[in-house]
């Protein structure tokens, strides 16, 4: 029974492929024969894109795939065959080639129907041929080196031999201890350390490894490759707005990780995994992924981020420039696109969550900070939640918009760009729309069960019942158009969108209705009305679900929280947009103030020149509140409430519209009253007014005090109940007005009680009817019409994390305010325990598809998540776990990998001996030709995986070698070195040591350290390198990204813009001037002079010496110094020695 089956599968199968082979046969080979195989074939590539071989449609040329099996739309083949694209017409229009419309559709239907093609055969191009031979692409190849030879001395020696070159001697043992002091620790030797004879340098060198500091300096040059940076960079990001409060704790799990001396494996997966290792929770390690979040932020733009994780992964770690591989196949290496959009779907796969994990102990003093942040982060999830919903629903209602836009209209730019846009409440989100038109390109096909009829009525608007019966077409569908009988595409659109949207829609709008009205029966039993709510934008019965506040200087409606609010028209009163508000007015210098629409004025508003208002009036606290306690109850959490009312501001609530709201006559106005600023910091003026008549006043209120409770009755006349809050003696800092559980009591009213009972009876007989009615109503969730809203594919859908480029402006603006909060929570509290900038995996992976040319629109062929191909070869497999990114370390770090440890070993050697074994650091591919001393950059590597990656192991390697101890002086008149000079001016065989000026961080160490001013504290909040009092290593200074600081833009820092692989070393006038005249040099000169303590010029030149040089004067410099003192301040005297050669350079 199981063979017949077998054998009945085969022949279905082959049924199936041989009727499927047969449209190629008859339609499809004949059409590429004559139009297309004359410029892409075996001998004529052009555009290195073959269409001989089924393999070269797939791979695609420079252009990327020439067709997506399955979808004709997403297809450049078809793009190009239409002529849709004006930079893309194939044939040529000029060579009288074009295709008919009926082999447009025969190519249509063929690549629709997965493009079953019989023709086999490979595209071997010659980047893939030169790549199978490339020396870094081969497996490390260990030289034999006798046991009785120092590996890197040998190997070197027999390029010099061969070429007959003699090295230069021995540096001597006090120019050896200051190259190793700066190369291990980037700091200068203590006079203890110069004092080392020479066969206790070994020993040294494990001191040195030995020491913290050598962390800082090791650490600083991998924080060149990962572009670290303390700053985000973009238009408005300037003041604590660019600084990521974080950031820090990469830079100190890179510096840990190097003082460990953590295998470079490990450094691997921990940077781009440390969440899949199964750390403990609260791990430092955890931070190791900054070097993952820390790049730019592209103005949102997630695709160049990704590129640029890219890009930073495979330099950095591969010496690879993968992201050269976006828009095409790389031009130099074997790197197409479908392995570069491999990696992009493992970083698209993954996130930064919001709730960053706290990787240190919350101390007394961090406390209130850690309530803030998670009152913040609820409020993120709820204020995302909120609008998102909101933008689903209103996108769903916008079908019938959007399918007349599509029907109408070509695409523009708007629809397919992601960042920039800036949209106005109602206005059709351009991606949508055009989420749409792809959604039309797949459905819209004569035949289809829902979009058939849409397919043809937008060829030819005639109604054709019968054809669409015996399709099968939706009964609904038919229907409806044999009634509307439209005419035109905006007719058909209309039909389509109102029959799509009262599908989904219908049982939803009937249970909302319920919901209101079962909410109101339960509200109607309340005799509180909750004017925070009010505020909100809610009716007095929420807790300010509706999230909305108003702008105390403006009247109107916002979102979210801002900062300082300057009113220039301040002691105005401003109507209010929202319906129970009159209006709302700043008081800055008046005791006059007019307090309502109708001219209410009141006039011991307190005097004084005010300093403006901070944040709006809303539900909840104010922006950088201390606390929400009042007399020891916590109003910010259910089931209490409070209004937050920040100096200075007043708001005076409409009774009126209240009244007629929810039908009260008389009320009591309750409140517990607030400060909920830092003690001591500050004290508020608060009062409280009904129709211009004080009701009650605290002047001097201080912060966090007792607070009073107030029932004010308010009598049917009045109309108006004004609340002010103004600023003390001592500036709005910290004037956080709160009111908590501020309220209208109306349970005194025997009216309203009477009204409330006969409404009950009214809502339950209307729920009642509209349950009926929801019974009888179809359920979205199984009707086909409604699913084309609701499912993951809808048009309309989009995934949460991706809310922001969907907004309108003014939400966009406060939600982006709202996610910068939280790094403004920790920018402004130096107490708040640090946390780890991580990726996560995203709850749904993302499946990528190539972009072809580099255009996400433009959706190509999927492409699983994996490795190169040229490196993993035939074992090459899917990534399994999740994102993949663990996957991705592991195959960097692989063993089997010949790149990783070539490219660690030479940036080791490198920054040993200021030069790189190869051409560029951090690329290796195909243009970087086999380098002169590859035999020692294998065994260099080789070394590296045979000692547990530890880089220690190769520092001791390579400081005990005699190359490495070589002098860089070079004899003067010597004819053989002069003749090895103009030969080897590069000192690529390693004859001599190359002589160095000491980069910007061994500078300015060196100055604070010479001139007893070194602050060693290790890790921690940066501090700006301009700043006075920052004495701390150069390492730990902020890392700007835009407004360099001079010194920075002076001494050849890295960019951290991108991956630096070697900086660049110049020499211009701007560093002279820098030493003689920067405030920094004259500092460090001051301080210098200050540590000398003898009045004797021949001791203080001696210990100035001492100092600086650690060592003494000779007697042509001791002559020199005191003659210079007798006429010159010690200060000067002091700089001249900083500035000096024998300071600057390392020999």
């Amino acid at each position: 029974m199981k063979s017949l089956f077998l054998l009945l599968s085969l022949l279905v199968a082959q049924t199936v492929m041989g009727a499927d082979f047969q449209h190629f046969e008859t339609h499809i080979r004949p059409l590429l024969i004559k139009h297309c195989y004359d410029c892409h074939n075996s001998d004529v590539a052009e555009g290195n894109l073959r269409l001989d071989l089924r393999e070269g449609l797939l791979r695609g040329g420079d252009s990327g795939p020439a067709i997506v099996s399955g979808h004709p739309s997403k297809s450049l083949l078809i793009k190009a065959v239409k002529y849709d694209d004006p930079e893309l017409k194939m044939p040529p229009p000029d060579s009288g080639l074009r295709l008919t419309r009926e082999q447009i559709k025969h190519l249509e239907d063929w690549i629709r129907n997965g493009a079953p093609d019989p023709r086999d055969g490979s595209v071997v191009d010659d980047i893939a041929r030169t790549a199978r031979d490339h020396w870094a692409f081969q497996q490390i190849s260990v030289p034999e080196v006798p046991q009785d030879s120092h590996p890197i001395d040998y190997l070197l020696s027999r390029q010099l031999d061969a070429i007959g070159f003699t090295t230069l001697g021995q540096a001597s043992t006090r120019t050896l201890i200051r190259r190793l002091a700066y190369n291990l620790t980037g700091l200068p030797p203590s006079l203890e350390d110069l004092a080392t004879v020479k066969s206790d340098l070994p020993l040294l060198i494990d001191k040195y490894l030995s020491s913290p500091r050598y962390g800082e300096r090791w650490g600083r040059h991998w924080l060149d490759v990962a572009r670290y940076s303390d700053a985000k960079d973009g238009v408005l990001m300037y003041g604590d707005a660019r600084i990521r409060p974080f950031a820090y704790t990469y830079r100190d799990y890179v510096i840990r990780a190097f003082n460990a001396d953590t295998p470079y494996d490990e450094f691997i997966r921990e940077q781009l995994a440390a969440d899949k290792l199964e750390l403990p929770d609260g791990s430092p390690k955890l931070a190791a992924m900054g070097l993952l979040t820390l790049g730019r932020l592209f103005d949102n733009n997630i695709h160049d981020v990704i590129d640029d994780q890219i890009d930073v992964v495979t330099r950095g770690f591969l010496g690879l420039t993968a992201s050269c591989a976006r828009c095409h196949d790389h031009k130099f290496d074997p790197i197409p696109t479908a392995d570069y959009y491999s990696l992009y779907g493992v970083f698209a796969s993954s996130e930064e969550p919001f709730n960053r994990p706290r990787i240190a102990e919350i101390t007394k003093d961090a406390e209130p900070f850690e309530i803030a942040y998670k009152n913040k982060l609820t409020e993120i999830e709820n204020r995302q939640a909120t609008l998102y919903e909101a933008t689903l629903k209103d996108s769903r209602y916008r079908t019938t918009r959007h399918l007349i836009k599509a029907a109408t209209t070509e695409p523009d730019n708007l629809e397919t760009t992601i960042f920039f846009l800036s949209l106005i409440k109602g206005q059709l989100r351009p991606q949508i729309t055009y989420a749409w038109r792809e959604y039309l390109a797949e459905h819209s096909i004569s035949g289809d069960r829902i979009f058939g009829p849409w397919a043809d009525m937008m060829a030819s608007p005639v109604l054709q019942i019968e054809k669409w019966r015996q399709e099968n077409v939706e009964p609904r569908v038919i229907a409806a158009l044999e009634k509307e009988k439209p005419t035109n595409p905006i007719g058909v659109a209309n039909v389509y969108g109102t029959l799509i949207t009262d599908a989904w829609s219908a049982r939803a709008s009937l249970q909302s209705e319920i919901e209101e009205l079962s909410a109101q029966l339960v509200s109607d039993g309340l005799t509180t009305i909750n004017i925070a709510d009010l505020v909100a934008g809610g009716n007095g019965f929420g807790h300010g679900e509706k999230g909305e506040a108003v702008h105390p200087a403006t009247g109107k409606t916002v979102t979210g929280g801002t900062g300082s609010i300057d009113a220039p028209a301040a002691d105005s009163f401003v109507l209010a947009e929202n319906p129970f508000i009159d209006g709302v007015f700043i008081p800055r210098n008046s005791a006059t103030q007019v307090v309502s629409s109708t001219g209410l004025k009141i006039n011991d508003s307190p005097v004084g020149l005010k300093t403006g208002s901070w944040d709006y009036i809303r539900y909840g606290p104010s922006q950088g509140h201390t606390t929400n306690s009042i007399n020891g109850v916590d109003y910010g959490v259910a089931p209490n409430w409070l209004l937050g009312l920040h100096a200075n501001k007043g708001l005076t609530f409409d009774l009126a519209a209240i009244r007629n709201k929810h039908s009260f006559e008389k009320g009591v106005f309750k409140a517990v009253i607030g400060h909920g600023g830092a003690v001591d910091m500050s004290t508020i003026d608060v009062a409280i007014y009904l129709d211009g008549t004080l009701r009650f006043r605290h002047r001097g209120f201080k912060a966090q005090q007792s607070g009073p409770e107030i029932a004010i009755p308010i009598d049917p006349s009045e109309r108006f109940l004004t609340i002010l809050v103004t600023e003390g003696t001592d500036g709005n800092s910290h004037d956080q007005g709160i009111l908590g559980n501020p309220l209208i009591d109306v349970s005194n009213d025997q009216s309203y009680l009477e009204k409330l009972k006969v409404r009950k009876s009214e809502i339950k007989r209307e729920i009642t009817s509209l349950q009926e009615r929801l019974a009888s109503t179809p359920d979205p969730n199984e009707d086909e019409l409604a699913q084309i809203l609701l499912g993951d594919d809808s048009p309309v859908w989009f995934p949460k994390r991706k809310l922001y480029f969907y907004l309108d402006r003014q939400d966009k603006d406060s939600y982006r305010g709202l996610l910068n909060s939280i790094d403004s929570l920790a920018v402004s509290d130096s107490n708040a325990p640090s946390r780890a900038m991580i990726l996560v995996d995203k709850p749904q992976l993302y499946d990528p598809v190539i972009f072809q040319r580099g255009d996400p629109v433009q959706r190509g062929n999927p492409v699983p998540r994996q490795f190169f191909e040229f490196l993993a070869g035939d074992q090459r497999k899917p990534f399994s776990n999740g994102s993949g990114r663990l996957d991705l370390a592991n195959a960097i770090a692989s063993p089997d990998n010949p790149l990783t440890p070539r490219v660690w070993a030479n940036r080791i050697w490198m920054h040993h001996f200021g030069s790189s074994l190869f051409g560029d650091p951090s690329d290796l591919g195909l243009r970087n030709s086999k380098p002169l001393q590859i035999e020692l950059l294998d065994y260099l590597a080789n070394y590296l995986i045979t000692n547990n990656y530890q880089t220690k192991s190769l520092h001791r390697l390579i400081l005990t070698s005699s190359a490495y101890q070589r002098t860089s002086i070079i004899p003067e008149d010597d004819a053989q070195y002069e003749q090895q000079l103009d030969r080897d001016p590069t000192n690529g065989y390693y004859w001599r040591f190359n002589r160095r000026r000491l980069d910007l961080e061994q500078m300015r160490d060196t100055m604070l350290s010479v001139s007893g001013l070194l602050d060693s504290t290790m890790y921690g909040r940066p501090p700006s390198i301009s700043d006075e009092t920052n004495n701390r290593r150069t390492v730990y200074s902020f890392v700007e990204r835009q407004n360099l600081p001079t010194i920075i833009q002076v001494f050849d820092a890295a960019n951290a813009d991108s991956s630096t692989s070697q900086r660049p070393s110049t020499t211009v006038p701007q560093q002279a001037l820098f030493a003689l005249n920067s405030p920094f040099m004259g500092r460090m000169a001051v301080a210098l002079a200050s540590r000398i303590n003898s009045g004797s010029t021949i001791e203080q030149v001696n210990q100035l010496y001492r100092y600086v040089y650690g060592r003494s004067p000779t007697d042509q410099e001791m002559t020199l110094g005191t003659t210079f003192l007798q006429a010159n301040a010690l200060r000067d005297y002091a700089q001249a020695l900083l500035i000096s050669n024998e300071v600057w350079f390392i020999d």
